[in-house]
């Protein structure tokens, strides 16, 4: 899979008459360091084997990102989930699962080629059933570091997350872990690029480290619009996030001209 996906991505490349300049790489969306004003709606589709019983988890998401001055963000996320996990009868296997925000995002510093973000989020406790959701409420701290490369045309970035359950369902689990995920962004043209990201998640409670490995691929129609699919695979570990397999395909629209590095 991840053979044919740089392969699709170097015929768009190859296709493409557009010429990438730094210029138009200093904004991206698929940089935590950028905060741009948009409207992503995606659907992830994860297959996960507990203990030989093997279920689905099918997610649909609106996100809202507003930009709010030139260095503060806040952000919503609203998932519709389906999980086909054998459950109680008066369990609904679809509804909406724990809508999460930004409460506050901060940009200390933004030079040429790099930057340093950090926010606090937080997951709400608001699945319509017990499966749906976590049954807690999560306060989420982050930070994010990018470095640009123009010679290379690749950005890196780093992102650090701490969670830990504040309230919620006494009788559910508590969570407390940290998550780590590197990001590197090929620019292939001014149109198509990839993103590898792979993530590791350090359980507190079940004390284990799980990998899921991460990738995209980005095609930009239009300056305002980006469109992607991700597959991606669960590598190792017990995480109650650690997958076998996922797959989303979404989009995202920007509201302010200064929305993307994407230019005609």
């Amino acid at each position: 899979m991840v053979v044919l996906f740089y392969h699709a991505c170097n015929l768009l490349a190859q296709n493409s008459a557009d010429s990438v300049k730094q210029e138009q790489l200093k904004k991206n969306a698929d940089d935590p360091s950028q905060f741009l004003t948009r409207a992503e709606l995606f659907n992830e589709l994860q297959h996960y084997n507990r203990n030989g019983s093997e279920f689905y988890v099918n997610q649909t998401t609106l996100r809202t990102i507003l930009k709010i001055g030139k260095r503060f963000t806040t952000r919503i996320d609203l998932p519709y989930v389906y999980n086909s996990v054998k459950n109680p009868n008066n369990y609904q296997q679809s509804g909406i699962g724990d809508i999460s925000f930004r409460l506050l995002g901060y940009k200390f510093f933004e030079k040429k080629l790099s930057a340093f973000t950090a926010s606090v989020e937080i997951s709400m406790n608001t699945a319509e059933s017990p499966i749906l959701g976590t049954g807690k409420n999560v306060l989420i701290p982050v930070v994010s570091y990018s470095q640009f490369i123009p010679r290379k045309k690749i950005l890196f970035s780093f992102v650090l997350q701490q969670a830990n359950s504040i309230s919620g369902d006494e009788a559910r689990a508590k969570i407390s872990f940290t998550k780590l995920q590197a990001i590197v962004i090929k620019y292939w043209s001014r149109r198509v690029w990839t993103v590898l990201a792979p993530e590791w998640f350090l359980d507190y409670i079940n004390d284990g480290v799980s990998m899921n490995l991460r990738t995209r691929m980005t095609y930009a129609p239009a300056p305002r619009i980006n469109i992607w699919i991700t597959p991606s695979a669960g590598i190792f570990g017990d995480f109650a996030g650690r997958y076998q397999w996922s797959f989303d395909v979404g989009g995202r629209y920007f509201f302010l001209r200064e929305r993307n590095s994407v230019k005609k």
